[in-house]
Formats: C-alpha cells, sequence, structure tokens
C-alpha cells in the first residue's frame, strides 16, 4: 500500500510540476511574444505621432500648442472650481456631489472637464498635424456622452431637482 500512496503523490506531484510549467511556458511565450511586437508596436505609434506627411505642416501646427494650453487651462480652472465645493472623490465620475457647482466655468458649461479633454485632444491632433489622432476628438465626445453625462445628469437631477434643471435650461451642455 505504500508504494501505491508513494505513486499517487508522485503522480499529482508530476502532474503539478507539468500545470506550473505549462503555465510558465505560456507567460514566458506571451512575453516574448510582447517584446518582438514592441518594435512594430512603436513603428505604429511614431507614424501616428509623427508621420512622415503630417496633414498640418509646420508652423501651423503650431496652433495646436494655443488649443493645447486653451483646454489645460479650462480643466485647471474646472477642477479648481469643483474642489473648492466638493471633495476629491465626488469630483470622480459615477460619485453623487454634495453640491451642484454652477460658477466658474460651469457658468458657460455644464460640462467643462469633458469639453477640456476633448480640446485638448484636438489640441494634439492638430499639433502632430496626424490624421489618425483627429478620431479621437469624436469618440471621446461620443464615450463622454454616452456614457458619462448622460448617468451624471440624472444623478444631478434627482440629487438636486429643480435647482440642476434650472440650472439646466440656462447653461447648454458643452458651450
Amino acid at each position: 500500500m505504500k508504494n501505491t500512496d508513494s505513486e499517487k503523490k508522485k503522480g499529482r506531484s508530476n502532474a503539478k510540476t507539468f500545470t506550473i510549467m505549462l503555465v510558465e511556458s505560456i507567460i514566458l511565450s506571451i512575453i516574448l511574444v510582447a517584446i518582438l511586437k514592441i518594435p512594430i508596436i512603436m513603428e505604429v505609434l511614431l507614424e501616428i505621432l509623427f508621420p512622415e506627411n503630417p496633414i498640418i505642416s509646420f508652423p501651423y501646427n503650431l496652433i495646436g500648442l494655443l488649443i493645447l494650453v486653451l483646454g489645460f487651462v479650462l480643466i485647471i480652472w474646472a477642477n479648481y472650481t469643483l474642489l473648492r465645493k466638493i471633495s476629491l472623490e465626488e469630483r470622480e465620475p459615477f460619485h453623487t456631489p454634495s453640491a451642484l457647482v454652477v460658477n466658474g466655468p460651469f457658468r458657460f458649461s455644464r460640462n467643462p472637464v469633458y469639453l477640456s479633454v476633448i480640446i485638448m485632444v484636438f489640441g494634439l491632433a492638430t499639433l502632430f498635424g496626424s490624421l489618425i489622432l483627429f478620431i479621437l476628438p469624436p469618440i471621446f465626445f461620443i464615450i463622454f456622452h454616452r456614457f458619462f453625462i448622460r448617468w451624471e445628469e440624472k444623478k444631478l437631477e434627482d440629487t438636486f431637482g429643480e435647482d440642476y434643471l434650472e440650472y439646466k435650461r440656462h447653461v447648454r451642455r458643452w458651450f
């Protein structure tokens, strides 16, 4: 009987060792394949960011810097205004704010943070002159609108009621 128990343990040990070796081999293979693809990924990224034939050439692409700075200033102003009224946690998407913020850039846009991100991405696309990067602002717009703003507006209506509806009547969603 000892041999049988010993053989069973040895068999389980071999199966365990085989499983561990198989998992390690798979992980190592994935890492090696990823390492081999890094030059290809870098080439694609470089072509996106620094195309050989940019659609906006120098010095006109430098307008992108101005657009980028505009978006950066707007996001700083919006976050500063938000954090004076609500906590950092409440500022994050899908959290319920304790106060309705209607001053600062929120006087002109109900969503200045999302707007500033879109402006900055558009500024980067202009700066790099890459056609592919110009696809990102509309994608961000759709994501923000469908997945964040709809939820946030419903939450604000539920939380602040008529105050939010009045604010919504006077201030546009984007600008």
